[in-house]
């Protein structure tokens, strides 16, 4: 978190917000209520309910950068152009979709999205492997690129053996709850290191980096609608699919064949173009776990976070260090795709 900025539920807040993004003329906001939903590592979800109209305010917790920001809704206003339903993105009155709070407010980044009535959904329920591949296919049909946009490091810079263990002696220095978990995954992790590929530039794509199951609602009308695309950014095809393949299609370690057929002839026919080739296409998966297991274990570290943020930063990393992903079911996907 930058500091300790942070979103406070006050009627002031409310009538900031609704003033910021024009969502009240200025009678209801008083009445208005502001309700925590749910919280991950980047940010937590709040529920704004001005009279009979709902919104979803995201507190940002680590700051945000509007150019970024202003590509991630051209892709999701792209998308929805093509039929995948999301949240809309509000603009604040002079045209931003980041707003900070005053300092007396809390002053934490916060955006403003429409509000999604649903329900979660569940990986084996029927049809939603289906939904998934098409969506992921007409997500990468589009080809949104931007030339410009280098790739997240996060995606395959992964940390050294080195780091690794200068983690560990702090851990166990300040006896946080992981370090044992830790001490006891590391030659796990830097085998998993040594996998992941660099990504390859020439064939990067921008899209929806984050599309797991808890990142899609059904809504009432029983249209499913993809959430959270803070995280869209350039990406390779075949990694896209591969993170996407063993999020949907594999459950306590087991894939699931008739998933992973389901899931690619949708996305095949709706215009998807990657291709899992091997196991480096699982390199952004691994790349993913092992700096999230890093930056919770660092951020529980860390004595100017706010003592929710370190609690949540233990949990953390002791349930990735307890589950780590396995070249076993990246191998029963591939023998599945081959």
């Amino acid at each position: 978190m930058t500091g300790q900025r942070r979103l406070e539920p006050t009627s002031a807040t409310i009538r900031y917000v609704c003033e910021q993004f024009a969502l009240d003329d200025g009678e209801r906001a008083g009445e208005g209520r502001l309700v925590p939903i749910v919280r991950g590592a980047m940010g937590r979800i709040w529920r704004l309910s001005i009279g009979t109209d709902d919104y979803a305010v995201k507190e940002l917790f680590w700051g945000h950068d509007e150019a970024t920001v202003v590509r991630e809704a051209a892709l999701r206003d792209a998308a929805a152009n093509a039929g995948v339903d999301s949240p809309a993105n509000l603009r604040t009155t002079d045209g931003r979709y980041v707003c900070i709070l005053p300092a007396e407010l809390g002053g934490a980044d916060v955006r403003v999205f429409s509000w999604v009535e649903g329900r979660p959904v569940d990986a084996g329920e029927p049809g939603i492997v289906r939904w998934v591949g098409h969506t992921l296919g007409v997500l990468h049909g589009l080809r949104h690129s931007y030339a410009d946009v280098a790739p997240d490091p996060w995606y395959d810079q992964v940390p050294t053996p080195e780091q690794w263990q200068a983690l560990l002696a702090k851990g166990k220095a300040a006896r946080r709850p992981w370090a044992s978990l830790l001490e006891q995954r590391i030659p796990l992790l830097n085998a998993q290191c040594a996998q992941v590929k660099p990504i390859d530039r020439t064939e990067l794509i921008y899209s929806h980096l984050d599309f797991q199951p808890q990142n899609v609602l059904v809504d009432r009308s029983g249209r499913h609608v993809l959430l959270d695309w803070e995280d869209a950014g350039p990406g390779m095809p075949d990694r896209m699919l591969a993170g996407v393949l063993a999020s949907w299609c594999a459950e306590e370690g087991v894939v699931h064949a008739d998933r992973v057929r389901e899931f690619l002839d949708a996305y095949r026919l709706a215009g998807g173009h990657g291709r899992v080739t091997g196991m480096e296409s699982f390199s952004a998966n691994l790349a993913g776990y092992l700096n999230y297991v890093s930056a919770q274990a660092a951020c529980s570290l860390d004595t100017e976070q706010a003592a929710d943020m370190r609690e949540y930063a233990d949990r953390a990393a002791v349930d990735t260090l307890t589950n780590p992903p396995t070249t076993d079911l990246f191998d029963e996907i591939l023998r599945l795709v081959g």
